[in-house]
């Protein structure tokens, strides 16, 4: 069936409100950014942006929502059941690594949304990001080495490694600006050879 011309418009504009709220909030922050300039990018009034989105929060929550599900994807696309628990988490690990290299605007406004701690009253519903870090503690759990740690302990592992991830892709455009692309890209391409070196390090039974 045929979709509607009027279903196929609104999903565009959709996209585009969207496309244009992940580059103003990862440039000014959920409080920095305005209806007005979002809607402005791409050609439209405040109210026709409210019609799509009936508050800033709910435009905020779906690119968030986004930026988790890329980062589930990533994560999962090189698991393999056939792989023990260690060679799955260090995969998962590269692959958010791969992810957040390729999605640069999304590391900004992951950045944005820890260092801004405005949203603390907003409800678990929209803590997309737990789900992503529960998935990768789990893990964990089917480590032998590890069977003896408590969550908070796995958790650190889990939160160093991510802390790690983030601040090198966010630090692209400094790291760009002082060493030049191509020592840049050599960067890139050194950077998970240390990752696989700390999962290790951290799967370690004596690294507690």
């Amino acid at each position: 069936m045929d979709v509607p011309n009027t279903q196929m418009t609104q999903d565009d504009t959709r996209e585009r409100l969207l496309a244009a709220a992940h580059s103003q909030f990862a440039e000014r922050g959920v409080y920095g950014a305005s209806i007005a300039q979002i809607a402005g990018e791409v050609g439209l009034t405040k109210q026709a942006l409210l019609y799509h989105f009936k508050r800033k929060e709910d435009l905020y929550g779906s690119v968030l929502k986004r930026i988790a599900a890329r980062l589930l994807a990533g994560m999962r696309s090189g698991v393999d059941a056939s792989r023990s628990p260690e060679q799955q988490f260090e995969a998962m690990i590269l692959g958010i690594y791969h992810t957040a290299l390729e999605n640069p605007l999304d590391t900004r406004v992951l950045m944005r949304e820890l260092l801004d701690d405005q949203r603390r009253e907003s409800p678990e519903s929209e803590w997309f990001l737990k789900t992503f870090l529960n998935e990768l503690a789990d893990v964990l759990d089917s480590v032998e080495s590890l069977t003896d740690l408590s969550f908070a302990q796995k958790f650190s592992r889990v939160y160093l490694l991510m802390s790690a991830i983030q601040y090198f892709v966010a630090s692209s455009s400094v790291l760009t600006r002082f060493y030049g692309v191509e020592e840049w890209e050599r960067m890139a391409r050194e950077y998970p050879k240390q990752l696989r070196a700390q999962v290790r390090r951290l799967l370690e039974p004596g690294s507690v």
